[in-house]
């Protein structure tokens, strides 16, 4: 009889084992399910700011702002804003993420506004445009470097030629080494 009352409480430990190990997989399973979805959570959130990096105000929402990331043009709500910073800013204005904060870019956004035509001159400068570099015969697949941006110009390179354009043509954002196409009468940026 006490080999048998031995025999239960071996089973019994054994089992507590069992299930204190079981126990012990599941709550580290659960902790490490818990951490990937903070860092998911992370990423939704805060993976769409890149240090350094610009953001123009697509649209303002009334505790925040949708902004639009300019290297690859993905557009986030933003609620992440500080107060001082949304009393100053509105649709277009520029921002650089740094140091885990917005900054106004001041002078950028007074460039991009400066560079904004109406769009009878848009449709001037773009005609004219076509009309001198016989774009509109070249091939869509075309990929343009910017090899130079200058004041009033660009000049893009492709295929061994380089082509002058007007800057209100051309992306704003795009600098030096971007790549640009040409289609449905404007260039874009090739992301």
């Amino acid at each position: 009889m006490n080999l048998d009352l031995l025999n239960n409480i071996l089973d019994r430990v054994k089992e507590n084992k069992v299930v204190k190990n079981f126990v012990k997989e599941l709550s580290n399973y659960l902790e490490k399910t818990n951490n990937e979805l903070s860092n998911e959570e992370n990423i939704k959130n805060n993976g769409l700011k890149q240090e350094d990096c610009l953001y123009q105000v697509a649209e303002m929402t009334v505790d925040g702002a949708y902004l639009q990331n300019t290297n690859n043009n993905q557009i986030y709500e933003e609620k992440d804003i500080p107060q001082n910073i949304l009393d100053k800013i509105g649709n277009d204005t520029i921002l650089r993420y740094k140091n885990g904060e917005y900054i106004i870019e001041e002078e950028m956004t007074e460039k991009f506004f400066n560079n904004l035509v109406d769009i009878k001159e848009y449709k001037e400068i773009q005609n004219k445009f076509i009309e001198e570099s016989h774009i509109d015969k070249m091939d869509e697949n075309t990929r343009y470097i910017v090899k130079e941006h200058g004041e009033d110009y660009c000049v893009l390179s492709y295929e061994d030629n380089e082509i002058k354009v007007p800057n209100v043509l051309i992306p704003f954002f795009a600098s030096e080494d971007t790549i640009l196409y040409y289609k449905d009468g404007k260039f874009n940026r090739d992301l």
